[in-house]
């Protein structure tokens, strides 16, 4: 295993004691300190989000993604576990993204910066350690852009100078069956998505997403399939894809199905969306209010949050939101404004 010295990798576990940056448990809520850039998802029985902000200490600033995961019963989230921080003096993380892998086998992240590839990141093993699958110090090495779980294969999708490729990797220490192809086109950064049989990634031309099935050799059977306008997300799941796209003044979101089909919006409106999906459903955040799209029928409200939306994640049944908050709190008789990001379960699929 390969590990950047620029970058730690370790569970909070062991340098903050009970998770308290990546989220505690409140009762049906995960409290996140701050207003971090959020991403998360829902799957296998459980949460996962990575939160990315800066650190400042006395003497110098530096760059974190903090990544939790916690059990979900109901409406009811529990204690946080496994989670995984990445640290690096390189510049902000800003392609930074998580995936569910189910209930035994955690989450995939990745944590790149607009300078550097990052780690691309398996919690947990059984003695609850991560494992870094790929992690490249080479000026020149690809950026991931997205990651997920292919089956038992952690894969990724990155992009640099050489041209887009396709990693794979076994998560198991020392024994990582590390592969890499080409394919097609250089994927943007940030704009890429992996799910059990599905990889998609944006390229070039940025108002079309290419589809097709990952493999150790490349991606098979792609298909550049046009979106109506500028992609800004990709989130791949085993029978669609969903994208956001700018057209014009107005945002919409697309959802197209993996096999054939032409894209269909869901949703359109000036608001900047945010979305993830599960199952059969898409999961959107626009302002305060959370919407879900069930089969690819028109979004319908959930909720709404009790802040602006940072990220959604649905599982295909149940709708979470991460919500910025803010809350007074009193230490050693003063008051003061405390920001604060809230995880919760808002409802159920519409």
């Amino acid at each position: 295993m390969n590990r950047r010295t620029r970058f730690t990798t370790m569970t909070l576990v062991a340098v903050m004691g009970a998770a308290t940056f990546s989220g505690t448990s409140q009762g049906a809520n995960v409290i996140i300190n701050g207003w971090g850039r959020i991403t998360a998802d829902l799957g296998g029985g459980a949460l996962v989000w990575s939160d990315t902000a800066p650190a400042v200490t006395k003497t110098f600033t530096y760059w974190r993604t903090y990544t939790g995961r916690a059990s979900v019963r109901g409406s009811r989230i529990g204690t946080v576990n496994k989670p995984v921080t990445v640290r690096t003096s390189a510049g902000l993380p800003k392609g930074a993204r998580v995936r569910a892998t189910g209930t035994t086998r955690g989450f995939v992240t990745i944590a790149p910066g607009t300078t550097f590839a990052g780690p691309v990141i398996w919690c947990c093993d059984t003695s609850a350690t991560e494992v870094v699958v790929s992690s490249d110090g080479r000026s020149t090495a690809p950026h991931p852009a997205g990651a997920g779980l292919d089956g038992s294969r952690v894969r990724w999708i990155a992009g640099g100078p050489g041209g887009g490729i396709i990693g794979g990797a076994n998560p198991i220490e020392n024994d990582l069956g590390a592969t890499s192809a080409p394919i097609a086109d250089n994927p943007r950064p940030g704009l890429a998505s992996i799910a059990t049989g599905v990889a998609a990634w944006v390229g070039a031309d940025a108002s079309s997403v290419w589809i097709g099935v990952p493999a150790d050799d490349g991606v098979h059977d792609a298909r550049q399939v046009p979106q109506g306008g500028r992609i800004t997300s990709v989130f791949a799941t085993p029978s669609f894809v969903v994208t956001t796209v700018r057209s014009g003044r107005r945002n919409k979101v697309v959802r197209t199905a993996v096999v054939a089909g032409s894209p269909r919006a869901v949703w359109r409106g000036a608001g900047t969306p945010v979305v993830a999906a599960g199952g059969n459903a898409i999961a959107i955040g626009v302002g305060t209010k959370v919407l879900s799209s069930r089969g690819g029928g028109r979004a319908k409200v959930v909720g709404t949050a009790k802040g602006t939306v940072a990220a959604v994640a649905t599982d295909g049944t149940r709708v979470a939101v991460f919500e910025r908050v803010t809350r007074r709190v009193t230490v050693k008789k003063r008051t003061k404004t405390v920001k604060t990001t809230t995880g919760r379960i808002i409802g159920r699929v519409r």
